[in-house]
């Protein structure tokens, strides 16, 4: 290693000043340019990118803070269970004419107390999923068994299902 560090001396001491300032200047130029690319240029993007993650995540958990005042509000003024003394029959039939299902059903039977049949000709399957979430939202009535059957039209189904009401 001297002896290369001793061929090297004698070299840049046998060129002439202009030269060796244009090799140092060329060198400093060199190493400068490096530690750019390689180090400062490397930091600043990792700091940028890690910046833009925190101003996404601030983002994202205020967006959450609001979506859950949002729920709480609408918990304590969202739609409340009835509690009912109806018979269950009645309040699947008013409900069932009020979400437009009436025509499509063929019987309504109580069973026990607080339970009911109910046979569903060539009905909407998305009306009948709207009208069960209503039954079960607003009046505390859900289904305990459920027989669903697609029909030939598109869209339509045949459904036999039992409910029961929550007290």
């Amino acid at each position: 290693m001297k002896q290369q560090l001793d061929t090297f001396n004698i070299w840049y001491s046998s060129l002439p000043t202009r030269d060796r300032n244009l090799l140092i200047a060329t060198v400093t130029l060199i190493v400068i340019t490096l530690f750019y690319l390689l180090v400062w240029e490397p930091i600043h993007q990792g700091r940028d990118q890690q910046q833009q993650k925190f101003k996404s995540q601030q983002d994202i958990y205020s967006w959450m803070q609001s979506a859950s005042r949002e729920l709480q509000t609408l918990k304590r003024s969202g739609t409340r269970k009835v509690s009912s003394k109806q018979p269950i029959s009645l309040i699947i039939e008013n409900s069932a004419k009020i979400s437009g299902l009436k025509q499509y059903i063929n019987k309504i039977e109580s069973s026990g107390k607080n339970g009911a049949r109910v046979k569903i000709d060539s009905a909407s399957f998305d009306q009948l999923l709207v009208w069960l979430n209503t039954l079960e939202q607003q009046h505390g009535v859900t289904v305990t068994t459920a027989s669903i059957e697609r029909n030939d039209k598109t869209g339509t189904i045949s459904a036999r299902l039992s409910f029961e009401k929550i007290e």
